[in-house]
């Protein structure tokens, strides 16, 4: 006799990767239970630069494969979610003393234009030094040579488009706790049966579940240490910092993404909320991801990297209203630049309990294809067959005039 689970699937996580797997799940007919730490979209979510973008710096690693994922699904969240997701006109000023010349980043734009052939949005431009300087009058004009103008897109409320799922997910049967961790795992017959929780004011409960999915980002590590399997360390995060300052001299009207004088870095400079969003770092961290914390450094590097790009903005830390860091859940490995981990998602699997899935890296661009993903494999273990999957199709469309109560 099958067992009759009270959850076909118990989701640890409640960023995008996790409220996009509960909707997706949910919308498929799943009886899915979606577990949150602290706020939808709280950690690594909140944490991000705001972009949906194909990651045209993934060209120089040949990652193409990514690239194309990006585009398509950049495509895909302008049609479902067009209140969260818009069109951003992003530069990319071209210098002589530049690592790429304006060969190097003509060739960039015309492959990403390619692999996002059928694309809603703008070809790129080409423009001179003094189009460049009449679009940004208020850039560097020092060894400038020109510029390249394309288009991503900008989600300014990264938390919106978690909540936006979660209610798409609730509104199709799932159900949601928040400020609610998972303490331990049970196991029966050598797979999970369920976990055990505690709300915030310490009430605890037991959740069944025929399969368990660790989205926990760049908690998982942490959250498999509750668990009674043998895993290595999946995560090898690195962090993020950003500044937010309010408008300033010349500031520019659209997004600018820079080669830092400094190290070659890439840097952005983002209209953002009425304000101006600047990042972002990319370090290793070891540490706990709740303590990660914008360090001084950081701080002196972004200024310095924006006051050469743009002379007459004159940012010091005055000029900062805040700051915030986030660690990305990228794969452990052993390369030493942290520009050249993958930003590919992996679902890992773990032989010594087969029905325990766990989520390591992703993008924010990517949280609905990858769900789809995991979605498949779920309905896999559950011996099932899968109904098509409709995120692609079916419209976000949430009111977010009123209050959201989870």
């Amino acid at each position: 006799m099958v067992r009759a689970f009270s959850h076909d699937v118990v989701i640890i996580g409640a960023g995008i990767n996790g409220a996009g797997i509960a909707r997706d799940a949910a919308m498929r007919g799943l009886k899915v239970l979606l577990i949150e730490k602290g706020e939808l979209g709280g950690g690594t979510t909140s944490a991000s630069t705001r972009l949906i973008h194909g990651g045209l710096r993934y060209l120089e690693h040949f990652e193409f494969g990514l690239v194309r994922e990006s585009l398509h699904e950049r495509e895909i969240l302008l049609k479902i979610a067009p209140n969260l997701v818009r069109p951003l006109p992003i530069t990319i000023p071209i210098y002589k003393a530049g690592k790429r010349g304006p060969l190097t980043i003509r060739a960039g734009m015309v492959l990403y234009d390619l692999l996002s052939w059928g694309k809603s949005l703008p070809r790129h431009r080409m423009l001179s030094r003094a189009q460049t300087l009449e679009l940004l009058p208020g850039l560097n004009p020092e060894g400038l040579v020109g510029s390249a103008l394309y288009y991503d897109a900008q989600v300014e409320f990264p938390e919106r488009l978690v909540a936006a799922n979660v209610l798409s997910a609730r509104a199709n049967c799932a159900e949601v706790l928040t400020h609610t961790r998972v303490t331990s795992f049970a196991v029966e017959d050598g797979k999970v049966s369920g976990v055990e929780l505690i709300s915030e004011d310490g009430r605890k409960q037991f959740a069944e579940a025929a399969v368990v999915v660790n989205a926990a980002g760049p908690w998982i590590d942490q959250v498999l240490q509750r668990a009674p399997v043998n895993s290595p360390k999946l995560i090898g995060g690195t962090k993020g910092s950003h500044l937010v300052v309010p408008p300033f001299s010349n500031a520019p009207a659209n997004a600018i993404y820079l080669e830092a004088r400094s190290d070659g870095r890439p840097i952005f400079i983002i209209p953002w909320n009425k304000l101006y969003l600047i990042g972002t770092t990319d370090v290793r961290f070891e540490g706990n991801p709740d303590e990660v914390r914008c360090e001084p450094w950081e701080i002196d590097y972004l200024l310095a990297e924006t006051n050469i790009a743009l002379p007459n903005a004159g940012l010091t830390r005055d000029s900062i209203l805040y700051t915030y860091s986030g660690v990305r859940p990228l794969p452990v490995t052993d390369d030493k630049d942290e520009q050249n981990i993958t930003r590919r998602h992996f679902i890992r699997e773990h032989p010594q309990l087969p029905n325990l899935l766990s989520i390591v890296g992703g993008k924010l661009t990517t949280y609905r294809s990858l769900a789809e993903e995991c979605v498949d494999l779920i309905f896999r273990k559950l011996g099932k067959d899968s109904p098509p999957c409709r995120t692609a199709t079916e419209v976000l469309a949430i009111d977010f005039t009123d209050k959201i109560q989870i």
